[in-house]
């Protein structure tokens, strides 16, 4: 990567439940300095990482995943007349389908993904989890499918409360009693649909593993992390990356056993006095993925690099003691520039100083 190379990162928002693309962000241009361009790709005119200083070099937005393939590509392709794209980072599990399946037209229009395998994505599915832990030896909390609201019912008599009630691809609630648990399925079936999933709820520690796939069953690099704090959400807000040889050893066997391609996120717990659970499988870095950077192990250099086809990094252990605590800040803009992305869809970033001068006028 010796020449400027483009790249466009999606799931740029922080708020109550941060997304991936700011740390994936800040990871490349701690690595690649001025060697990088960063254009930001918006679903909303609102996500705030569209007005933070310094970050973005463009911002664009584009559809939703939701309105198909055909429209998705027209989109980015429009974006790479104008910017010529190098690369996509993809920071959202709804938009790796999409991708997928325009995956070989980006290519041939010279724009490269390091993307996980269909199959393989619907392999670490939350309903498939049992499936998957059980191919790699370790324990889950037990799990049912939800189709309607008389199932609570069966759930309540099987887990008793509390238990977990969850999305099929995210969004989860604790819930302490008949009247919350049928309250949370009508709010995540109307956000989600249905199926929803019912878990047991087991007191322990939680911890993270981030993780980079090179798609042959290595895992090229990771770094484990305790939850400090937490959101209400249950999203960390603070967190210390630990040396934990279980913790990494069983990331590494969900990894093999995927032979996951590209970053994901194995969301684990540690049941006092009990056995490690698997509780997820994530498709692409969390939020904190920053940490991992901070720890010496720059996982989305090492997931550009494969995407660009260069040879595959191998990290070194991370350093363990490092700490993060989110910081929330707020940003700022002008009418003008929310107004050139609801009309144009897009802008170019306005430089600090830029901004400063005109607040002062």
């Amino acid at each position: 990567m010796n020449s400027l190379i483009t790249v466009a990162v999606t799931g740029i928002h922080l708020g109550e439940n941060p997304q991936p693309g700011p740390g994936v962000i800040r990871s490349l241009r701690d690595a690649m300095g001025t060697k990088v361009r960063i254009v930001g790709l918006a679903y909303d005119a609102l996500d705030s990482s569209l007005y933070a200083p310094g970050l973005l070099d463009e911002a664009f937005l584009i559809p939703y995943p939701s309105a198909g393939p055909e429209v998705y590509l027209s989109r980015l392709l429009h974006i790479h007349e104008q910017v010529h794209l190098d690369a996509i980072i993809p920071c959202l599990d709804l938009e790796l389908p999409v991708l997928d399946e325009i995956k070989s037209v980006l290519l041939s229009n010279g724009i490269r993904t390091f993307l996980p395998r269909r199959e393989d994505l619907a392999k670490r599915g939350k309903d498939r989890l049992p499936s998957l832990a059980a191919d790699v030896g370790i324990s889950v909390p037990e799990t049912h499918s939800v189709v309607d609201e008389q199932a609570l019912t069966f759930v309540a008599d099987r887990l008793g409360f509390p238990y977990v009630l969850k999305g099929l691809h995210c969004d989860a609630e604790i819930v302490r009693s008949a009247s919350e648990a049928i309250s949370q399925f009508r709010r995540l079936s109307n956000k989600w649909g249905l199926p929803l999933l019912a878990q047991r709820y087991i007191e322990g520690e939680e911890f993270d593993v981030v993780c980079l796939g090179d798609g042959q069953g290595e895992m090229c690099g990771a770094v484990a992390m305790r939850k400090t704090m937490l959101t209400r959400m249950g999203k960390a807000w603070g967190a210390v990356t630990i040396d934990d040889p279980d913790l990494l050893d069983a990331a590494r066997r969900v990894v093999q056993t995927l032979r996951w391609r590209g970053g994901c996120e194995i969301e684990l717990l540690r049941e006092r006095r009990g056995p490690i659970h698997l509780i997820e499988v994530n498709p692409r870095f969390p939020a904190w993925v920053y940490l991992a950077t901070a720890a010496g192990v720059n996982l989305p250099l090492g997931l550009l690099r494969l995407a660009l086809g260069e040879s595959q990094p191998a990290f070194d252990k991370g350093l363990a003691g490092i700490i993060y605590v989110r910081h929330a800040a707020e940003t700022t803009g002008t009418l003008e520039d929310m107004a050139a992305l609801v009309t144009g869809g897009a802008r170019k970033p306005t430089p600090p100083s830029t901004r400063e001068s005109r607040a002062a006028q």
